[in-house]
């Protein structure tokens, strides 16, 4: 007698009589929403298998979602499972949603090892929440060197469930430091962008799930030593209760990292001028056989203009 084997196969995968497999959830959620989890549990195996249990929680078994009770599952069947997930006092953040098939171990399997589902659901909090990155590129295509300028791109993202509006303060600043000045040149969809001495400000709002692209140019000083690193980082503020206060931030992060939330930085290379040419070049020499040939050459030459410079005779001339 065959033993069963319960797995959850990959998104599409063809099963029984044609079907396939479903395994997702409907998404992120404002804090409080309701989330659809969707699941296919095969039994890969032609064992036929008992009555068990699958169980549903988010992050760790401490925090249970369901449990659903399947009357059993015969070899080389499949079952599909919705769950739904209220999301009330779950804290913002991103979570995982776990989805253990015979959780209480009841089934002995072919494979133990194959009965678990994961998916990754964003909780956006009822308020603005801000992430921002920014990039830097050398505008010339090339290593960063002293006179160059450098072209930043910020992305601000307000992935909260709530609008950030236009408070009395820049909602988003940031400081070049010693070696890198402003050009002046700067751009902003949507909002207003300034450039005040070496710092860039930005003022604006960006609705619930919207973004804002701010690009601005700063050039390399002429005296930055070659080795030197230049970093800056940008600070994006906001009221995140609504009570007309600054109470929140978050610092850009340069995404070419696998570090969060870090600045971006340039380092200065040397100038790529041209090398100077030292010491002496060899001519190229002739081989013995281009000796030979050459003296050949020269001594028909050398006939040839004896011959037309004699003197012509009266034969010669007849």
């Amino acid at each position: 007698m065959k033993s069963p084997d319960l797995w959850f196969p990959a998104p599409g995968v063809v099963l029984s009589g044609g079907a396939t497999s479903v395994q997702e959830t409907s998404g992120d959620v404002c804090e409080g929403g309701k989330v659809t989890i969707t699941v296919t549990i095969d039994n890969l195996s032609c064992g036929d298998a008992g009555p068990f249990d699958v169980a549903v929680y988010w992050d760790d078994p401490s925090h249970p979602i369901a449990t659903r009770r399947v009357t059993g599952l015969p070899g080389c069947e499949f079952v599909r499972l919705t769950f739904t997930w209220d999301t009330d006092g779950v804290p913002p953040g991103t979570h995982r949603v776990i989805v253990r098939a015979d959780s209480g171990g009841t089934v002995a399997e072919l494979n133990e090892g194959n009965n678990l589902e994961e998916f990754e659901v964003l909780i956006r909090p009822n308020a603005p929440y801000i992430e921002a990155t920014k990039t830097a590129v050398d505008v010339d295509g090339g290593a960063p060197n002293p006179g160059d300028t450098i072209r930043y791109e910020v992305i601000i993202v307000n992935e909260g469930c709530a609008n950030l509006t236009n408070g009395p303060d820049h909602e988003f600043t940031d400081t070049l430091p010693v070696g890198l000045s402003a050009t002046g040149f700067i751009q902003a969809d949507p909002g207003t962008a300034a450039v005040s001495g070496d710092t860039i400000v930005w003022d604006g709002a960006i609705p619930a799930g919207g973004s804002v692209r701010l690009t601005f140019k700063a050039r390399i000083d002429d005296d930055v030593p070659a080795g030197t690193t230049l970093c800056n980082q940008g600070i994006a503020r906001w009221d995140s209760n609504r009570d007309g206060a600054i109470d929140a931030s978050e610092p850009t992060d340069d995404p070419s990292t696998a570090e969060d939330d870090d600045p971006t930085c340039v380092t200065v290379q040397e100038s790529e001028l041209p090398i100077p040419l030292t010491g002496t070049i060899d001519a190229p020499s002739l081989t013995e056989w281009g000796m030979i040939i050459l003296s050949v050459l020269l001594a028909g030459a050398f006939a040839w203009r004896l011959w037309t410079r004699r003197p012509r005779t009266v034969k010669d001339r007849a």
